[in-house]
């Protein structure tokens, strides 16, 4: 037999596990939610800095589309958070390098894509003229 105190009303009993029940499914999916944007986030800051390096190596004064592809290939390649990447460079005076992979996944059945574009002018190198 259970003695009640003063403070306690009768039905009261295991409100607290209800309590944890109702609210940790929320927490759980709260910080999922966070860990899920992190990693989405991290894949775009990578996506970015494959397009920027793909941009450097074509737009140099010896640069190629085919050297500025191998730099962007070679960089996301190197990263695990962009998984699956793909890398296009076009142009030939203004140089576009686009890079596209997803980002990993903490739900199952979830892909989320990322796009990252970087676009530049090709270097040239001039000599000063007659005045």
């Amino acid at each position: 037999m259970r003695i009640r105190t003063s403070g306690e009303r009768p039905g009261d009993t295991g409100s607290a596990t209800v309590a944890v029940a109702i609210t940790f499914p929320a927490v759980g999916l709260l910080f999922l939610a966070l860990a899920q944007a992190v990693m989405v986030s991290v894949a775009r800051d990578v996506a970015q800095a494959a397009a920027e390096e793909g941009l450097r190596a074509a737009r140099a004064k010896e640069g190629s589309t085919s050297r500025g592809l191998t730099a962007a290939q070679s960089f996301a390649h190197h990263e695990p958070v962009l998984q699956a990447p793909a890398v296009s460079v076009s142009g030939t005076n203004t140089i576009a390098v686009r890079v596209t992979g997803r980002a990993p996944s903490l739900l199952p059945g979830v892909h989320i894509t990322v796009r990252r574009t970087a676009r530049g002018v090709r270097e040239r190198f001039t000599t000063e003229g007659p005045a």
